[in-house]
Formats: C-alpha cells, structure tokens, sequence
C-alpha cells in the first residue's frame, strides 16, 4: 500500500528521482543499502538513544549515491565499505527505506540529489530537529497532553559524520532512524494504513472502490458520523492539541499521516510521521508559557518560528494548516467519499467543539454559517472547503 496505492503528490513532482530501480514503484522488491567506516580523524556524533542498528556501520548510504563518486565526500575518508550491507524496501519516498530485517526499522537517508524538486541532503540541523521534536511529543504523550487518539512513529536516533567537500568546505552526512510502530504502543492496531492510500486509485486493480470507500462500507454508523467523528475530527484535534500543548505545527499531510485500524476495520486514530518536518512555532511557546531549550530547538534556524524574526511566520502557518492538511489531506478525503455517497449532499449540520472551548470545526453540507467564537490564539474560524462536506476550521 505504502508503495504502489499511491497517486503522488498533487504538484506532480513526486516521480521526478535520480534512480528508476529504487523508486517506490519500481518492480524491485527491494535493495541494499551500502554500510561505510571511516579512519578515526573523522568525527561522529550521535543524537539520541542508539539502537543495536546502529552499532555495525558508522553511516548508511542510499546506493543512488554511489553513482557520483568524483563529486562524493564519503569516499575520500572511507576506509572500509559493503555494498549489501542492509536489506531495504523502498518507500513513498525514494530517501526512507525499511529494513526488512533488524526488527524493521526505517531509515532516512541523506539523499545528495533532487527528489521531485528538491534537494535532500540530512545535515546537523535535520538530525537534531528530528530527534528533539520526537522527544517533546513523546513527553507530552507521557503527560496527558495529547489526545488518546493522537500516536506518532518516533524518531529517537540521529547520527551525523562530518566530512569535508572537494573544496575542503564542512560538509555533514547524516541519517534518521525511525520506529516502525506507534507510540504510544495500542495492541488494538492491526494496520497502518497511509492517508494517501484512503483515496488513490490500485494500479494492479484499477476498476476496485477505494479504500476509503470500501472502509465505509464496513461501518455500522452513517457515512457523514463516520468521516466527520472517526476520519477528520482525530486529524484536527491533534494538530491543534499538539499545536497549544507543545508549539509544534505537524506537516499534517498524506504522506505523513496515516490511520491506526484495528481488526474489525475501526479507525483508533492517527499516526504522525516524519519529526523532522515539525514546525517549531518558539513564539507561541513563550506566549503560551510552554517550557523549551530555544538554543536547541532554534539550531541554525531550521523549522523554527520567530514571530519578529520571521516575515513569512503567517504564511508558514497558513501554508501547513491551509494548503499541506486542507488541500492534500482533507480535500481529497471529502472528495473522494463524496463520489460515492450521495447522502453527504443533504443539509445536516453538526457543530462540534474541543474541550478547551475553542472553535475547531462546525460541519456544514450547505448553510453557509460563520462561526463567531475564538480560540486560545484568538484568531476567527474563517476558513471553508468547496465541498459536498463543507467544513469551518479554524484559519491562522
């Protein structure tokens, strides 16, 4: 599902790699991965708890970088290499991979080249961002903080070698691990379904319903119930829970959401992946009296948030919230559960309310209500999806 069911991203660069056999949908079943070790002048640094992964290879290479040897830094101070050193499975993205072996780890991996349009290089700033991020949430999960329907993948080891270029500038490697299971652990969950499966089309069989819809079909509550209470209300609460609680903004969209489903086909909830892509709003921290190592989470100003600082800080929101969850993730749910049950075409509203007080979301099909309270940020509910299911959210 993760590989194949899977229509890509909506701006269509999602094919564009270096690499046809490495691709998520290519006939491969999977590749190796290419273990280095370096002579003892070259500095390591770890982030995190280490797992017995870690302990063999210094780095993990994707092999696509062993196609650029006259322009690769690794190689220079290499002293020892095994071009099978690890057993992987593509992804939806070319550069995180999962072991099939090693208790099934995922790896992402610095990536010296563009994937769609964007270069993936994992430098200092990545590792440490996604190892603090995973940290806050974990301790926030601890506390209570966070809804019980709300899980992530943890991200808790990072590891970074500092090599020097051919123009003898810093250049920095580096690598995430990610847990394949959910945090916290729910025996319930028997699959992980990836949110952009919930509406892409089966390339092996392309006349079958969606999953989405063929999940409908297996609930005992009304299609509006089941999209509004099980699908979108746990996706909303979790991004503006963790938002208030913590400060950190989810790039909540398909690729990196995905939905716990238990045996009988019952959603329990969602699961956030990818920490490194967390935005880390340190304005609404100090407004909102949350406690956190500005230093640390501000590091060379990756994915941080300054209100002063920052002439884009609307924007970034608008561009998470509005764009990433609304139009990739949302949209394209409501969509999809549109063409197939006519039912979502008749007037039933249903206001809903988070238990902080704050306007989160008020369903509509038709009326065309504006919702007048305000939230903790104190911002206006403005924002309205063109939709059969229309829904009121909350707009930064």
């Amino acid at each position: 599902m993760e590989r194949y069911i899977n229509d890509g991203s909506p701006s269509g660069f999602s094919d564009i790699t270096s690499s046809q056999p490495t691709k998520a949908k290519s006939i491969n079943k999977y590749f190796h991965l290419i273990g280095l070790s370096f002579s003892n002048r070259i500095n390591i640094q770890d982030y995190g708890e280490k797992p017995a992964l870690a302990d063999k290879w210094q780095m993990l290479i994707h092999p696509d970088m062993m196609y650029n040897p006259e322009r690769n830094p690794l190689f220079a101070d290499c002293t020892k290499f095994d071009l099978q050193a690890l057993k992987v499975a593509p992804t939806a993205s070319v550069r995180t991979v999962k072991a099939l072996d090693k208790d099934g780890w995922f790896l992402k991996l610095h990536y010296d080249g563009l994937i769609g349009r964007i270069g993936r290089k994992l430098e200092r700033k990545h590792a440490i961002s996604a190892v603090e991020v995973s940290k806050i949430i974990e301790t926030a999960i601890d506390k209570g903080l966070l809804p019980e329907k709300f899980f992530i993948q943890r991200e808790p080891f990072a590891r970074i070698v500092d090599l020097t270029d051919k123009e003898q500038q810093p250049y920095e490697w580096g690598m995430v691990l990610r847990e394949p299971t959910t945090y916290p652990h729910n025996d319930k969950i028997k699959f992980l379904i990836p949110a952009f499966s919930l509406f892409s089309k089966d390339p092996k069989n392309p006349n079958h319903k969606s999953i989405l819809t063929q999940l409908i079909e297996k609930q005992t509550k009304s299609v509006e119930i089941f999209l509004f209470e099980d699908l979108i209300t746990p996706v909303f609460e979790s991004y503006f829970e963790l938002l208030l609680n913590c400060g950190l903004q989810l790039e909540c969209h398909a690729q990196n959401t995905l939905f716990a489903i238990d045996e009988n086909f019952k959603i329990i909830g969602i699961v956030a992946k990818d920490m490194e892509s967390v935005d880390k709003d340190i304005s609404l921290m100090e407004d909102l009296k949350i406690e956190h190592n500005r230093e640390i989470l501000n590091y060379e100003n990756y994915k941080s948030l300054i209100k002063e600082r920052d002439d884009n800080y609307y924007k970034q929101h608008s561009f998470m919230f509005d764009f990433k969850l609304g139009e990739y993730l949302i949209s394209p749910i409501i969509d999809d559960a549109s063409k197939n049950f006519p039912s979502l075409d008749k007037e039933t509203p249903v206001s809903y309310y988070c238990r902080h007080g704050k306007c989160m979301l008020l369903r509509h099909t038709s009326l065309q209500t504006m919702c007048q309270s305000q939230c903790k940020l104190n911002v206006n509910c403005q924002k309205s999806y063109p939709s059969n299911l229309l829904l009121r959210i909350m707009s930064f």
